[in-house]
């Protein structure tokens, strides 16, 4: 349940009321990853955003389908970042594609941000004033040079829960570089984003099919190429 403070709601449906201001935190701690806070803008000063003390980096990133629904199966919303520095690149390959991780939503009104936001402070400023919604991330559906799209589900639906078999990809393989079930023992080719590289230390698979054709290594991926609606 999401319990949205009175302050809020009335500001969400006034007719002028300020822009509505959504937060993205992605806590892969809990998998042995780190954690991200992120907002889709910067603040008057062209800063991260400051909420509840805490900045928000700057960096394009989208949700979609988090709009509550009481009728029918459990919502499955999701995000979608760019991947244009490889950020998702190295969390696909290191923390098995983050799932597990935990996204936290926080949607708030830009007139209740921290006082640090704007140059004259902000008298409105209220920490309290926010809807909070936490997710699982439970699969990378889609991953690229440019961005990568998560499918979350609610925690209910994970908690205390294992599943045998494997996430269906059709794009994205689920192995380990290097693992056994990888089977790739050979010299180093090329990094993440599949520039070539002799160098040990930035010899790392970006998880598509270009990448196993590079290292002669397409017969052990682990992704279901034919799943996809545009394999050929």
């Amino acid at each position: 349940m999401q319990n949205i403070p009175p302050e809020l709601l009335i500001a969400t449906t006034k007719l002028e009321a300020e822009a509505e201001i959504i937060l993205y935190e992605i806590d892969l701690t809990n998998i042995g990853g780190v954690r991200y806070r992120f907002h889709n803008g910067t603040n008057e000063s062209s800063g991260p955003v400051i909420w509840q003390g805490q900045e928000y980096e700057p960096y394009p990133i989208m949700g979609d389908g988090f709009d509550l629904n009481g009728k029918g199966p459990s919502t499955r919303p999701t995000i979608s970042l760019s991947n244009l520095f490889g950020l998702i690149f190295g969390i696909a390959s290191r923390l098995n594609s983050g799932l597990g991780g935990i996204v936290i939503r926080r949607k708030t009104m830009a007139q209740f941000l921290d006082a640090a936001n704007f140059a004259g402070g902000n008298d409105s400023a209220d920490p309290t004033q926010e809807q909070v919604s936490r997710w699982v991330i439970e699969q990378l559906t889609s991953l690229n040079a440019e961005n990568a799209t998560w499918e979350l589900a609610a925690p209910t639906e994970t908690d205390g829960a294992t599943f045998p078999a494997r996430v269906i990809l059709s794009d994205v393989c689920n192995f380990g570089y290097r693992s056994e079930e990888c089977g790739y023992k050979g010299l180093p080719v090329a990094d993440e984003l599949g520039n070539p590289t002799q160098d040990p230390s930035k010899d790392k698979c970006g998880k598509r099919l270009s990448d196993c054709k590079l290292r002669n290594n397409t017969h052990r991926i682990g992704c279901f190429l034919s799943s996809s609606r545009l394999s050929q």
